[in-house]
């Protein structure tokens, strides 16, 4: 396809932002051309951004075509104090890619405030323009993250509550920060910020624990489309095979289910990840994608 002319990228007109809702949601129909970190439906997608807070629209770039139509867009998460931002995009019509692609995603970095130094984009693993993009800067591929989702009728199936598990306390941060860490390296929530959440009711934080000692943890939330999300299990290593793993996820994949309006859980796995994998699809869950990250900064991979 021939390349068409286009602006260079700048922040959205606050009479486009309609017509960029309509773009975003166009991209994000094919998993071939959208990103990992919002939805599909167009009310949805507003929610999701909305709940960005300053960064819709403020954070919205966009390229137009020589009629004035979008053709190119980003939109930036930022968090100030892990010195990271997500980028959502780049989202580009397909006459448009070569030219746009990457002055989008570099515009979006150099937008970003000092300090913001590690960048993160992700796609199905369909999306293979985002893969060369990301392989073309350099950037570094995650390993595959499978996403699975569990429904109200699932939860039939499940074990009954595990008594070990209750609510977080200020005091858990001790014992469960190194566990975070060492479960999810770089991971874009930090342990004292999934606590209070969880303490304040922002978010489904529950710990597992007997005799007093620690066995793991789990968080949770409900997204703005109404569909819940388990943002984060994990048990101890020599807690496992004792069933805290499959009692802490049916317990808080319950509470999740009770307080989504949509009913389902969904959560991300990495692909090596076998034990987890099974433990899931014993509790019902299915497959549904496979995404990949892509980040301007080597992490260590778990």
């Amino acid at each position: 396809m021939t390349a068409e002319s286009s602006s260079p990228p700048r922040q959205v007109l606050a009479s486009e932002v309609e017509a960029l809702l309509d773009f975003i949601t166009e991209r994000q129909a094919d998993p071939a051309t959208g990103t990992c970190y919002i939805g599909t439906e167009r009310e949805a997608l507003r929610l999701e951004l909305e709940e960005l807070g300053d960064a819709w629209p403020g954070s919205a770039l966009v390229a137009t075509d020589s009629g004035g139509r979008i053709v190119g867009a980003t939109v930036t998460d930022l968090d100030l104090e892990l010195g990271r931002s997500w980028i959502h995009g780049p989202w580009v019509a397909e006459a448009h890619w070569d030219a746009l692609a990457r002055p989008l995603l570099e515009s979006a970095i150099a937008c970003c405030p000092s300090g913001v130094d590690q960048h993160e984009i992700s796609g199905d693993i369909a999306n293979r323009r985002m893969a060369a993009l990301a392989a073309d800067l350099g950037w570094t591929a995650s390993v595959p993250n499978h996403v699975f989702v569990a429904k109200l009728a699932d939860a039939a199936n499940w074990p009954a509550d595990d008594p070990r598990v209750r609510a977080p306390r200020g005091d858990d941060f001790a014992t469960i920060d190194p566990l975070h860490a060492a479960e999810f390296p770089n991971t874009y929530l930090t342990t004292r910020q999934m606590i209070d959440e969880g303490i304040t009711g922002e978010r489904i934080t529950v710990v597992s624990e007997a005799g007093g000692e620690l066995l793991g943890y789990a968080a949770g939330r409900v997204q703005p489309d109404g569909s819940g999300y388990l943002d984060f299990i994990a048990v101890k290593p020599e807690a496992r095979g004792t069933g805290a793993g499959r009692g802490l996820l049916a317990t808080v994949s319950r509470r999740i289910l009770a307080a989504a309006p949509l009913h389902d859980v969904n959560l991300t796995v990495q692909d090596h990840r076998a034990p987890a994998i099974a433990l899931y699809r014993a509790l019902g869950f299915t497959l549904e994608t496979t995404i990949v990250g892509y980040s301007s900064r080597l992490a260590p991979q778990t």
